[in-house]
């Protein structure tokens, strides 16, 4: 007779910075503070790391609540622990993104400000953005990398014919039409 051990719950933490509840880790995955100092490569110690790639913010205490990023991160938008890895005025492509990442085994979200009522494109009132959790932005950008052509159009499916491709295939498996 074999007696199972009840499973133990993680520990959840109350952020101090953003008020955000968490389980594990060694900090807040939405603000990037530390629950204890981390050295910095200069010898001094932070509370803080940058939310996408988890290295160490060193220098000056970063200010509000705003989610900490390193500065190779600094200009990726990030809203409640989600990143921004593509942005478009198509909700079809984002879509078509989110539905290729999720099938990669990253999770996506679209993220419309598009106003269904007008017609028009308003530019950046009216922008489609794809996010992916913090912690899987690296593999996102990665895998959409994969996909883009030199001119910068991301394509996870055959042009000619629609059949799905992989990574580095210059011409369609299926139909033989060239890719890229």
């Amino acid at each position: 007779m074999s007696v199972e051990s009840p499973e133990i719950p993680e520990q959840a933490y109350q952020c101090e910075r953003c008020g955000a509840e968490y389980a594990g880790g060694e900090g807040c995955p939405i603000c990037g503070l530390l629950r204890a100092p981390v050295a910095c490569e200069d010898g001094s110690q932070t509370n803080f790391r940058c939310v996408i790639c988890e290295a160490p913010v060193c220098g000056s205490e970063p200010e509000g609540t705003r989610p900490v990023t390193c500065q190779l991160h600094e200009g990726i938008p990030v809203m409640e622990a989600w990143a921004q890895v593509y942005t478009t005025s198509d909700e079809i492509e984002a879509g078509l993104i989110v539905q290729n990442l999720q099938s990669e085994g990253v999770d996506a979200q679209l993220f419309s400000q598009k106003d269904g009522i007008f017609p028009v494109d308003l530019g950046e009132l009216s922008i489609v953005r794809v996010m992916v959790p913090t912690w899987e932005y690296e593999a996102a950008i990665e895998i959409i990398r994969a996909h883009m052509d030199t001119s910068g159009e991301v394509s996870f499916a055959c042009p000619a014919c629609g059949e799905a491709y992989e990574p580095g295939d210059t011409a369609c498996t299926s139909c033989g039409a060239p890719l890229g």
